[in-house]
């Protein structure tokens, strides 16, 4: 891989303008400069078209049933979140291994909550206990014995909770269950004691972690699928103004989906936490990351089917020509995600080989599958826009040369004007508001936020989300007693023991998820452990806890470690070291302008603030596929400037790789965008943020501020290696533009 990386074929090179169009000339990729493995590589795919068509079936078939098992093996209970030695992790494991015995098995619950906007009346009572009594008569697998109901101080509403437990690979599935059947009986038995359920009558809903599980399963996955799959379909439609040509990426994309989704099953299968968040976002990375491979790699392929006879001839020297910048691009997003193994949440942690396997398989599926399409359908596939040899080359913008036209008058003050703008877009970042409590995790037209809505306002969150405290059985009463004298604990009340655990059930006053509420855990934890070490402390507010403090932990790691990587791949793409430092001072720029814009946006929707993990989520993407933009420019550039110079080489590639990187940028952008349909409102802040991300690097980053500061800097830009580019006297090839 790394001589791939460091050999960086010419796009425009005089090799490839030398190739022979005779009617004569041999279907054998001629002598184009390039990478000799992608060279020997493409000569035989010429042959081999048909059996790489029919192995790709195969492999279909063999993978498609692994791939459609893909939500089966998810994970999205607390310990998904969590390091495996927080104490959140450790009691709930206890209580697991409690209720379930021997297996590990994992535990969620749900709440059956019922209010009206006045007093309970006798009848509703009446109806809330008997849907208590439906749910005890349930025979789902999984589900346990429901509590008594509780009656909030208000006297307006009730509320039961129910346990769910399976083992780790069908816990989303007993929640979709158990969820369902709950829901079925709370309204049956409220249809059978007559109680009306319009405006001003009796509220019900089913809300927990379970339900939030419920409402955000399969039936999600599959719209988030067809809404990704629709948006690539009419952006390549407009990009290829083609009836048939936009169908072969699609078909690869689809290919690199089942791979992607197979490959992500077996990481589950084998131990890998796999949450329903990494599977979505694999979804639209695979769509927008194979989408923009084919545009790339089209691109150039149709740039050469003007100066070649033969298709192969065409093929070979287009895949010599973008093989080594997509492997680069690619390599760059991989390692960008594998750099998420040193994360210590367990979701982070999963997401890393999830988002790395679905590039790998979008990678995979474009400079294999993709080609030996496009040479089965032959030239006719482009029409009506059918490029046939000797005619003029068209595929330079017009937009993107009139704009390399302008910036090179002015370049040091675009550069400066440009920076001041995203500065300013980055001061949006100062309204950015960190949250943990869960009732701001839904979007309020799923059961479970309603639901969850209605317990926010008729009972504490102290009394709601109590903190389990497990202690050693000898120091059990010692504990309890310095327990309730901690500020913030309102009642300390025995529980079951658990595990050869004295249990303890503790009540925060006010809200557990605040900052009041943290400390309290704090003071908690260390009260415990002080009079008996090994008492460990869990329950909901302490998960949220952990996961902060692991959100913090996780962003001091990855943010230089990615960083660094970037450094790294760009610079041995470049074969330069003020380049890479270069792109990744403005990806960074890039990704706080683009994350204030999003706040912004997030303001205008109502959401109540970020979760402490959705920062990093954003950031490994923005910067990843940020990069990703840049590299297709720069090494482009870098490649003209060979012949002709780094002002007129800049202008070059800007103005040939434009019209495709706006294109794809669009594309990503429109997948990432698909997420905002999900309820959970995490995923739909992941989405946006990305969207707009995107969008911000194509349009400004990647086509104003990076060639600005190239033109600016001059052969400065590629040092150490500055001689390699022509002398400023070497001859100037005009930039065609469409006729």
């Amino acid at each position: 891989m790394s001589n791939v990386l460091v050999e960086c074929p010419d796009f425009t090179s005089r090799g490839e303008e030398q190739m022979t169009a005779s009617p004569g000339a041999k279907r054998q990729p001629s002598g184009a400069k390039g990478h000799r493995l992608t060279g020997r590589f493409a000569a035989r795919l010429w042959r081999l078209r048909w059996p790489a068509l029919a192995i790709c079936a195969l492999l279909l078939v063999v993978l498609d049933p692994a791939a459609n098992k893909l939500s089966d093996v998810t994970n999205d209970t607390a310990a998904a979140y969590l390091p495996a030695a927080a104490q959140s992790t450790q009691v709930a494991t206890a209580q697991a291994a409690a209720i379930g015995g021997p297996g590990q098995p994992e535990t969620d619950q749900a709440i059956a909550v019922f209010a009206r906007s006045g007093p309970l009346t006798t009848a509703d009572r009446g109806a809330i206990a008997a849907a208590d009594r439906a749910v005890a008569r349930l025979r789902v697998a999984g589900l346990g014995h429901p509590g008594p109901p509780q009656p909030s101080a208000d006297g307006r509403a009730e509320l039961f909770t129910v346990g769910i437990v399976a083992q780790q690979h069908d816990i989303t599935t007993a929640d979709q269950n158990a969820v369902h059947a709950i829901r079925s009986v709370v309204q049956a038995s409220i249809v059978q004691a007559g109680i009306p359920r319009a405006p001003g009558g009796l509220k019900a809903a089913v809300t927990g972690p379970a339900a939030v599980t419920a409402d955000s399963g399969g039936g999600t996955q599959k719209t988030l699928l067809l809404t990704a799959l629709l948006i690539v379909a009419i952006i390549l439609l407009l990009v290829y103004r083609s009836p048939v040509l936009w169908l072969l990426p699609l078909v690869s994309a689809i290919f690199a989906i089942v791979m992607a989704r197979a490959a992500a099953h077996g990481l589950a299968s084998a131990g890998l936490t796999v949450s329903s968040l990494s599977t979505s976002i694999l979804t639209v990375l695979v769509f927008g990351a194979a989408t923009d491979y084919a545009l790339l790699l089209v691109h150039r392929y149709r740039e050469e089917l003007r100066r070649h006879r033969h298709a192969a001839d065409a093929m070979a020297v287009a895949l010599r020509a973008t093989y080594g910048t997509l492997l680069a691009s690619a390599s760059t997003v991989i390692m960008g995600m594998l750099c998420m193994l040193a994360a210590t949440s367990g979701s982070l942690h999963g997401l890393g080989p999830v988002a790395a396997v679905a590039v790998a398989a979008a990678f995979l599926a474009q400079t294999v599958l993709l080609p030996a399409l496009l040479l089965v359908s032959g030239r006719w596939v482009f029409w009506p826009r059918v490029p046939r040899p000797g005619e003029a080359d068209r595929e330079a913008s017009p937009l993107w040369s009139a704009v390399g036209a302008r910036l090179v008058r002015h370049p040091g003050w675009v550069a400066t004007g440009t920076v001041v703008l995203l500065a300013a877009a980055a001061t949006a970042l100062t309204g950015l508001h960190i949250t943990n409590d869960p009732a701001s995790a839904l979007k309020g037209q799923t059961d479970s936020a309603t639901g969850q809505q209605l317990v926010s306002a008729h009972f504490p969150g102290g009394d709601v989300a109590p903190l389990t405290l497990l202690t050693p059985a000898a120091h059990a009463a010692d504990v309890a007693q310095a327990v309730r004298s901690v500020p913030g604990v309102s009642s300390v009340v025995a529980s079951k023991p658990v595990q050869g655990y004295h249990s303890f059930a503790i009540t925060v006053s006010g809200s557990p998820y605040g900052s009041r509420g943290f400390d309290t855990i704090r003071a908690v934890r260390q009260r415990s452990a002080t009079v008996a070490p090994g008492s460990l402390v869990g329950g909901n507010a302490a998960v949220e806890l952990d996961i902060s403090t692991a959100a913090g932990h996780d962003d001091a790691v990855l943010i230089p470690l990615i960083f660094g990587v970037i450094l790294i791949v760009t610079g041995l793409l470049l074969r330069a070291i003020v380049a890479p430092v270069l792109m990744v001072a403005i990806s960074a720029l890039s990704f706080a302008a683009s994350f204030g814009l999003a706040v912004l946006l997030w303001g205008r929707l109502n959401y109540p603030g970020v979760s402490p993990q959705v920062p990093i989520y954003i950031f490994v993407f923005l910067v990843a596929l940020g990069v990703d933009y840049n590299i297709f420019l720069i090494a482009r550039a870098r490649q003209e400037s060979r012949v002709l110079g780094t002002g007129a080489g800049t202008l070059r590639g800007l103005a040939f790789t434009g019209g495709v990187i706006t294109a794809a940028g669009i594309v990503l952008a429109g997948t990432f965008a698909a997420l905002t349909q999900l309820p959970s409102v995490s995923v739909s802040e992941v989405g946006s943020a990305v969207a707009i991300g995107v969008l911000v690097d194509t349009l400004l980053v990647r086509s104003v501020l990076a060639p600005s500061l190239i033109l600016k800097m001059g052969d400065a830009i590629w040092w150490p290696w500055s001689r390699a580019v022509a002398h400023p006297r070497a001859p100037r090839r005009p930039v065609p533009t469409r006729r």
